[in-house]
């Protein structure tokens, strides 16, 4: 099993990228967990996505409402973040990561603090099972 695990101290705004910048990736990986911690718990949920050239490795949650008096369908924004509970220093399995997804050699993984919720000190951990090359016949 092998760690990339991202950190930021101060936590100013939202949608901020943590330190390191990316990873770059030299073989191919399948995520298998994510864990936030925190040192400063958040008062409202804190929320963390991790992307893989660009795009999230969890799975896009996207909810739906019915408003019962007219019928209208509404879409919600799409989510693909991972969640630190409010109140909470830690969480293992934060995210339901996509199944389908595999991290590419050669890709650029990075993380972003998309919502503090207020907590600080944050650091991911994204644990990965690397791929081995299949063997040539000859």
């Amino acid at each position: 099993m092998e760690k990339l695990i991202f950190h930021l101290h101060d936590t100013v705004g939202n949608n901020t990228r943590m330190a390191p910048s990316a990873y770059y990736m030299e073989a191919d990986y399948i995520p298998v967990n994510v864990r936030i911690y925190a040192e400063g718990a958040p008062s409202r949920d804190a929320k963390i996505d991790i992307f893989d050239d660009g795009t999230s490795i969890f799975e896009n949650r996207a909810s739906t409402s019915v408003n019962k008096s007219t019928g209208v369908v509404t879409v919600q924004a799409t989510a693909t973040e991972a969640i630190l509970m409010a109140g909470e220093t830690e969480a293992d399995l934060a995210g339901n990561l996509n199944t389908d997804i595999t991290i590419k050699e050669g890709s650029w993984v990075y993380c972003n603090l998309v919502d503090s919720g207020g907590g600080k000190n944050f650091m991911v951990q994204l644990e990965l099972e690397r791929l081995e090359a299949e063997e040539e016949s000859l």
